[in-house]
């Protein structure tokens, strides 16, 4: 009886952990789509911030920042290149098409 009761309790913890793993990868994916959103909407710029910033700015580690933006549908990794046409770095930016047209000229 008390080997059920193990089983039955294992696969309950099993679940509550993956579902809090996911809750906290999806909360990372929605902060990092959510801030590179507002910084295209600002318009200044294309809209594109590398890891560092990211990691400074939403104080997440180097893991989360780039396992979000790699498994977002609406964020695209764009290399940075040197003189050369190197890859030296590495940014994020957004892509979906729910934004609305700018008006500057």
């Amino acid at each position: 009886m008390a080997s059920d009761w193990a089983a039955i309790l294992t696969a309950l913890v099993a679940t509550v952990a993956y579902g809090r793993y996911w809750l906290a990868q999806r909360a990372c994916r929605e902060a990092l789509e959510t801030y590179l959103k507002e910084e295209k909407r600002r318009a200044t710029d294309e809209g594109r911030r590398s890891v560092m910033h990211l990691m400074a700015n939403l104080a997440m580690t180097e893991a989360e920042v780039l396992h979000a933006g790699f498994r977002s549908d609406r964020i695209k990794a764009v290399p940075g290149v040197d003189e050369r046409g190197r890859a030296v770095r590495l940014y994020f930016e957004y892509v979906a098409k729910d934004l609305p047209m700018s008006n500057r000229f």
